[in-house]
């Protein structure tokens, strides 16, 4: 009896090899494709390596380390790389420009679905000129963002007073230099030169002008704004960033107080300037008025809130300058 079931065991394994094969294709007819899907559209500067993120894909059927996918990075319908059992792709776009990416995930049965996303990616902004400043000679880089030209470097126009002294409507512009130094200057942004709120609209709430330069004016709350929402986030903006603005990390100068030493000094941690929008408010134990500011950390606010020490004395800030449509 043994021999006769091994002489039949070639067959009976054949027999469910293939009762298993057909078992096997059983769940190809109910399977279902994968479900591709991509990370949201990104905006980013052409230095910076874009991570494609597919990792999101899944299969009803199918556990994730089964999906394998493919990618096409310039939206020509050619794919670029092979399929491979990986959902993140590392790329550089140099160039920049819109590229429209498109993905595919395949299950191990061959079924397959595509997803799609945006990358652009922007460079340095080209748009800059020069201008001087008849007043006293001074020139001063301008680049143009959103339709609208905008001083490059902070103002640094008028007579240089100490730290611990107020200004005075006296008819001269005066302004605080950082460390008492009018030569101060940082690597990009000009010089770290700081004005009181007086001074910047040269004690006439009426005017528009105010301390800028002829032609200039003091930017709005919807300048600024305007400016950001056009602009790719506060790194674009700021010192060192592609749009050449070069808002200067220098923080804000609370009046009557001495310089701290550079080693000491928090103040270059965010940036901050003077908008020509005000409320006449409590300030400074008087009802006057009160400007807003915009900054790094936030879109505007009154100055009376960036902190209590501001709100008892009050603070000078930098002042950049927007060519006036007139």
């Amino acid at each position: 009896m043994t021999a006769r079931i091994f002489q039949f065991l070639p067959v009976i394994l054949l027999l469910i090899l293939i009762s298993c094969e057909q078992m096997g294709v059983q769940p190809d007819a109910d399977n279902t494709p994968p479900k591709a899907r991509l990370g949201p559209s990104m905006v980013v500067d052409s230095t910076r390596p874009v991570i494609l993120n597919a990792s999101r894909s899944s299969d009803a059927e199918d556990m994730p380390d089964f999906l394998e996918f493919r990618w096409d990075l310039n939206g020509d319908g050619i794919w670029d790389t092979e399929f491979k059992a990986y959902p993140y792709l590392v790329k550089y776009f140099p160039v920049p420009g819109t590229y429209h990416i498109r993905m595919e995930v395949t299950d191990r049965h061959g079924l397959a679905d595509q997803d799609s996303m945006t990358v652009k990616t922007y460079g340095f902004n080209n748009d800059t000129a020069r201008f001087v400043d008849p007043r006293d000679g001074q020139s001063y880089p301008m680049v143009k963002l959103a339709g609208v030209w905008w001083m490059a470097e902070n103002l640094n126009f008028g007579q240089m007073i100490p730290d611990t002294q107020l200004s005075r409507n006296n008819g001269i512009y005066e302004k605080y230099c950082y460390q008492n130094d009018p030569n101060f200057k940082g690597p990009s942004g000009g010089f770290y030169t700081f004005y009181d709120w007086d001074e910047v609209i040269n004690y006439d709430t009426v005017g528009k002008r105010g301390l800028c330069p002829p032609g200039w004016k003091l930017p709005s709350i919807a300048d600024w704004d305007s400016m950001r929402r056009y602009s790719h986030g506060d790194r674009y903006i700021s010192t060192g960033g592609f749009s050449r603005l070069n808002l200067t990390y220098m923080g804000i100068h609370e009046l009557t107080k001495t310089w701290e030493t550079i080693d000491e000094c928090l103040c270059n941690a965010y940036w901050l300037y003077f908008t020509s929008d005000f409320v006449k408010d409590f300030y400074k134990r008087h009802y006057i008025p009160c400007p807003y500011v915009v900054g790094s950390s936030y879109f505007h606010t009154e100055i009376r809130f960036v902190n209590d020490s501001i709100f008892r004395n009050g603070g000078a800030l930098p002042v950049r300058c927007i060519k006036s449509a007139q």
